[in-house]
C-alpha cells in the first residue's frame, strides 16, 4: 500500500511540475496597419506603408518569468513619405549601425543597405529609427522601459 502511495505523489509531482513548464514561444503575427507605428513614431513623419510584429521579451527559453511588469518590444518596417528618412537624419545624432530584425520580418528588410542607427527621445520606450539616405524605407524599433 505504501509503495501506490508513493507512486500516485511521484505521478501528481511530475503532472503538476510538466504543468507549469512555459509553453515554446510563438512566432509573432505581422501586423500591417500603421497607426499603431505611427502613434510610437511621431517624428519619422508619415508612414505610408508598414509591417509590424510586438513581442514579449522575458526570461530566456526554458526558465519562468519572474513576476512583475511585462516588457513588449515593437520591430517595424516601415514606408515614409517623401523626404521623411533625410528629415530623421537631419533632426538626431545618427551613426552606423544593424537592426536586430525579428525572424518574421527578415524577408521584408531588404539587404546590402547601410543602416544608420537614430535614437529618438524616449517617451516611456527606448527607440530606434534605422534608416538609409535616400531611401524611403526605415526599420523602427520600441522597447518598453
Amino acid at each position: 500500500m505504501r509503495t501506490m502511495g508513493k507512486t500516485t505523489v511521484i505521478t501528481a509531482a511530475v503532472l503538476l511540475l510538466a504543468a507549469c513548464d512555459p509553453a515554446p514561444p510563438e512566432e509573432a503575427a505581422v501586423h500591417t496597419d500603421p497607426g499603431p507605428v505611427a502613434e510610437t513614431f511621431p517624428e519619422v513623419g508619415e508612414i505610408v506603408e508598414a509591417s509590424w510584429v510586438e513581442e514579449k521579451m522575458g526570461a530566456p527559453e526554458g526558465r519562468a518569468a519572474a513576476p512583475g511588469p511585462t516588457d513588449y518590444r515593437l520591430s517595424a518596417v516601415v514606408r515614409l513619405r517623401g523626404d521623411a528618412a533625410a528629415k530623421v537624419l537631419d533632426d538626431h545624432e545618427c551613426h552606423a549601425g544593424s537592426p536586430a530584425v525579428p525572424e518574421s520580418l527578415k524577408g521584408l528588410v531588404p539587404s546590402g543597405v547601410k543602416w544608420l542607427s537614430c535614437e529618438l527621445p524616449a517617451n516611456g520606450k527606448a527607440r530606434t529609427a534605422f534608416v538609409a539616405d535616400g531611401a524611403d524605407q526605415a526599420f523602427l524599433t520600441s522597447t518598453t522601459m
